[in-house]
């Protein structure tokens, strides 16, 4: 009798023992945390409709000058002194005063418009990769993103719009020395192709060509190259230092490098991005974050 009621004191005090032991473990397993979400945003992708208005307003510039330039010529190739330059092979005195003067036109009206076609650009991108930034970090669950502008924005914007002021200008002054070099050819040159007025027709078809190309490189990578300093400040200026690099793939030779570090993770202030070789052995033409190299389509994710 002593001893069933021994068992029986056991057995009540091992499934209390039991009891006590699983309540431990539930109450362990409520606790423990689920891990930290983790915000990813949607990429940052410079608007191609401010580079093809950017690029719309240079072309219309550079294509009035050579339009120009070549009504200028054709009334120098009329008149009848030009036909004995062309015997004599000798350059004509009206023909440097006719350059001198449409070089002196042109430079003030690049330097005028030139100067506001670059600013309306600018304020474009701002506008843009704060508005691109924005969506993504809202994307990536920040209800509503802020925009400062520190010192850092505005040296950034006055800066570029300097800069891009003087890539307008530049372009001016190619198509002016192509020019006058292709009408100097036409007056000297043994090559047939490059005499005459057809040698002239014929080189500022190749200036108008040169001129579009041109344009239209400068219209992509300052968006781009814009939209990748802007965009760092926006996210830093909402507490994002964290991005994912998103290779597009897109490009018919795309660089080696980038597709190594697709779906990598960076700083936005990681020095490796910037080093030549190195752990990422980026080649002298790739360094910089997504888009910064030239003809460089791939994007930046935030990461919170």
């Amino acid at each position: 009798m002593i001893a069933l009621k021994h068992m029986e004191h056991s057995i009540i005090l091992l499934i209390h023992r039991s009891k006590v032991d699983m309540a431990f473990k539930a109450s362990k397993k409520r606790e423990r945390r689920s891990p930290d979400r983790i915000g990813r945003g949607s990429p940052i992708i410079p608007s191609n409709a401010i580079a093809m208005a950017y690029r719309r307003e240079m072309k219309g510039l550079c294509y009035a000058m050579i339009d120009d330039y070549q009504a200028g010529i054709a009334e120098w190739l009329e008149k009848k002194q030009v036909k004995k330059v062309f015997a004599q092979d000798s350059a004509d005195s009206t023909f440097q005063t006719l350059m001198k003067r449409l070089q002196l036109k042109w430079s003030k009206a690049f330097a005028r418009v030139g100067s506001k076609i670059a600013a309306d650009f600018i304020k474009s991108v701002e506008k843009g990769a704060t508005s691109a930034t924005f969506a993504s970090l809202k994307s990536a669950g920040i209800e509503a993103p802020k925009a400062t502008y520190n010192k850092f924005v505005e040296n950034t914007l006055k800066t570029s719009e300097t800069f891009n002021t003087t890539l307008v200008t530049k372009v001016g002054e190619d198509i002016h020395n192509r020019v006058y070099e292709a009408v100097m050819l036409s007056l000297t040159s043994p090559d047939p192709a490059q005499q005459g007025t057809s040698g002239i027709q014929a080189a500022l078809r190749n200036v108008k060509q040169f001129s579009a190309k041109r344009v239209d490189l400068i219209a992509k990578d300052q968006t781009s190259k814009l939209y990748c300093v802007l965009s760092d400040e926006r996210m830093r200026q909402n507490g994002v230092e964290e991005f994912e690099w998103a290779h597009s793939g897109a490009g018919k030779e795309p660089r080696i490098s980038h597709e190594h570090v697709d779906g990598m993770r960076f700083k936005l202030d990681d020095k490796r991005l910037w080093e030549v070789g190195g752990e990422l052995k980026f080649k002298k033409g790739d360094i910089g974050p997504p888009g910064w190299a030239i003809h460089c389509k791939c994007r930046k994710i935030p990461i919170i």
